[in-house]
């Protein structure tokens, strides 16, 4: 026996090494790609909210904004969602470089290859509505993900500037809202004359945003109404027919 056989045959004792079967080998390039698959599948949710909140961003408010373009932009991009993504994809080419042939591509080949495919599944995701759905599930059972929310706040708590967001805690026989902003305050709104997006009725709980002007130390006239959350584009509703369902859902509420 030649000195190569030798060694090969110690190191196999050594480390203990033990032949394994056909299928082992099936089942563990099963789970490799199988992983990867599902890396690319998270990441795809992930890139659909993210999808989801930048078409749903409400770029309309620059007028508003007194501040730089870049900075107005900043606030709109969705970090979270996007750490979601690259992290995924990441995981996604870590698997994918231990496939049988993942090692012939370099490694930034991969990662963008990676990031493509989660985005373009991302925007197939984003056309069934389930982003929305997700972003939804996330606000109202995780504390921390309604924290991310924060550029959101900072952009509509700006009564100053005509921007305003809270839920309804009441409607007043005229009409008026009484409204709780996100920091607690209470205020007066006079709504009679605005625009409702988002086929919406002022009922109590109701969580909406305003574009109008402040008035007094706690009132103001609404403008436009549009929802907290939820897609707003191509939903304007004609005034006169909001306003009827403003008082429908002033009447139910008494």
């Amino acid at each position: 026996m030649n000195d190569i056989s030798k060694d090969t045959l110690k190191k196999i004792k050594e480390q203990r090494i033990v032949p394994r079967t056909k299928n082992y080998f099936l089942l563990r390039r099963s789970t490799v790609w199988m992983l990867f698959g599902l890396s690319i599948v998270l990441g795809s949710l992930a890139a659909s909210v993210a999808v989801f909140q930048i078409n749903n961003a409400e770029w309309d408010l620059f007028k508003h904004y007194r501040h730089s373009v870049l900075e107005f932009i900043l606030l709109f991009i969705p970090y979270l969602w996007i750490l979601f993504l690259i992290g995924f994809s990441i995981i996604a080419f870590y698997y994918f470089r231990r496939t049988e042939s993942g090692y012939r591509y370099r490694a930034v080949t991969a990662v963008v290859l990676s990031i493509l495919l989660s985005v373009a599944g991302g925007f197939a995701v984003y056309k069934t509505g389930l982003s929305e759905r997700i972003e939804t599930a996330f606000e109202d059972n995780i504390p921390f993900y309604r924290g991310t929310s924060f550029h959101s706040r900072m952009v509509w708590m700006a009564p100053e500037k005509g921007l305003l967001a809270g839920k309804i805690t009441g409607i007043a026989e005229d009409g008026t809202i009484k409204l709780t902003d996100l920091n607690g305050k209470e205020w007066e709104i006079n709504a009679g004359d605005a625009l409702w997006r988002g086929r919406l009725s002022a009922v109590p709980e109701l969580e909406i945003k305003l574009i109008g002007s402040k008035t007094d130390n706690n009132c103001f006239t609404a403008k436009e109404i549009r929802p907290w959350r939820g897609r707003q584009k191509n939903q304007g509703m004609g005034m006169g027919r909001q306003r009827g369902k403003m008082h429908q859902g002033m009447n139910s509420s008494q």
